[in-house]
């Protein structure tokens, strides 16, 4: 007895001092992730049926760029907050291209996210903002879809797919209860096939969250039936195409897939340790990236692998007012709820931060605050073992890619072997050969030292 008191004196005690050590902290910058906001499905057909004709197939609706604009006003409140910052982060409502960077994937959602994102960060009639873009199909920062170890497990070996998750469907769903809830889904075409009902059960928890954001749910009551158990299914969809473990050897050499963002945090805080410039990173994704960089933060649990529309992590760069050498990192997660007349709020919902310490001791960090040193570590813990890890493939996703070995084959180049090629140009072609950047062809020829491995014929 008298040592579980010992024990919870002292429990108490560290929390005290960590607590009395976070009073001290500033935040100095934030970058901020998150997916984008409500969107209509995407569906192959019945379009009007399941989109409507006010927002099109896919596209962020009315209801999506409130979910942004209440993310906007919780991080211009946050930060505006004397006893989080020294001085208010955003001052002005008039939006400042030099105080805030934007970056989002080349679609129009996310676009329209960032946006939505801003204006409710600045608020002011004047608003021109800036919003720095990358093709979709080549993004290999905010898109995880672009991975060659990602989308070799995504779309690559659909037969092993079905394998790992057609039992997770069957401990839930009867075929009869999907093919009703496929009825009011207008998705009859797409759950036709018992043998791919991990597929059906894709796509109709994709449009019965859709349908309950916008208030349509209610009058489809088979699928509205079915939704807790879609949501157990997509958690283990998420699980088996983007957790990372680090007693799995594929994983070790390929790394976690978010981690080029994760490492491009790291380079924005080195960068304003430096010479403080921006004061907020905005990166308008996807839930396949969001999710992803949880994990790399050391979050596994299933609020990870069931992302909702605007999920957002935010990553705090914090210094110690009384220790200006210590910088600290605090990490949130949070995500929009709806509120009155339409409207929505932002509310934090935790995250599970972990971080390694100099002697490689992984611990969760019960702030959610770990010192700069150790939250590197924490992301450099899920790197690639090998120099162009993320190009490492299973044989049965590479051989199913249908590369032609060279331009002798005859064949032409199909879409994910164009996206390896382009990602992984260094081994995309065998020895004695050469990529052209015109057609993403091997070609006869011998790199030159200082070539670049595309090169480009005239």
């Amino acid at each position: 007895m008298a040592l579980k008191i010992v024990q919870l004196v002292l429990a108490a005690l560290l929390i005290t001092a960590a607590l009395s050590a976070e009073a001290r902290f500033v935040v100095r910058m934030v970058q901020v992730a998150h997916r984008h906001g409500h969107r209509n499905p995407i569906p192959d057909d019945h379009t009007v049926e399941i989109c409507g004709t006010e927002y099109p197939c896919g596209e962020l609706t009315g209801v999506g760029i409130e979910m942004l604009n209440s993310l906007g006003r919780f991080v211009r409140q946050r930060y505006n907050d004397l006893s989080l910052v020294e001085k208010p982060l955003f001052p002005s409502t008039r939006y400042n291209s030099s105080v805030v960077y934007t970056r989002s994937t080349g679609i129009q959602r996310t676009i329209q996210s960032a946006t939505g994102f801003l204006h409710g960060l600045f608020p002011d009639d004047y608003f021109y903002p800036v919003v720095y873009s990358h093709n979709i199909t080549t993004d290999t920062l905010l898109n995880t879809d672009t991975v060659p170890s990602v989308f070799g497990r995504r779309w690559l070996e659909m037969d092993k797919q079905n394998e790992a998750l057609n039992p997770i469907v069957d401990a839930y769903l009867t075929w009869p209860q999907m093919q009703a809830a496929a009825k009011d889904a207008y998705s009859e075409s797409v759950c036709n096939n018992p043998d791919e009902r991990s597929t059906c059960a894709y796509y109709l928890y994709d449009i019965a969250v859709s349908f309950e954001a916008d208030g349509r749910l209610s009058s489809k009551p088979n699928l509205q039936a079915v939704l807790p158990a879609l949501k157990q299914y997509t958690v283990a969809w998420y699980r088996y195409i983007y957790d990372y473990s680090h007693s799995k050897e594929l994983d070790r050499i390929q790394g976690a897939p978010s981690q080029n963002l994760a490492q491009t945090m790291l380079a924005n805080i080195n960068a304003h340790k430096l010479s403080p410039s921006f004061k907020l990173y905005e990166f308008s994704t996807h839930d396949t990236m969001v999710a992803p960089l949880a994990i790399t933060f050391g979050d596994h649990s299933d609020a990870t692998m069931l992302p909702p529309y605007a999920i957002t992590i935010l990553v705090e760069l914090l210094q110690d007012t009384e220790s200006p050498k210590d910088w600290y990192v605090r990490l949130l997660r949070g995500s929009p709820v709806p509120a009155d007349k339409g409207s929505y709020e932002f509310q934090l919902s935790g995250i599970e931060v972990r971080c390694i310490d100099a002697a490689g001791n992984m611990y969760v960090a019960s702030t959610g605050i770990c010192p700069l040193d150790n939250f590197r570590r924490m992301v450099d813990y899920s790197r690639p073992a090998a120099a162009n890890g993320q190009c490492k493939m299973a044989q049965n996703q590479y051989d199913n890619m249908g590369c032609p070995r060279t331009i002798e084959a005859g064949k032409s180049v199909p879409k994910y072997c164009w996206m390896y090629r382009y990602v992984c140009s260094q081994s995309a072609c065998p020895d004695g050969y050469i990529l052209a950047s015109q057609d993403y062809q091997c070609y006869p020829g011998k790199k030159t030292p200082g070539m670049s491995p595309l090169h480009s014929f005239v």
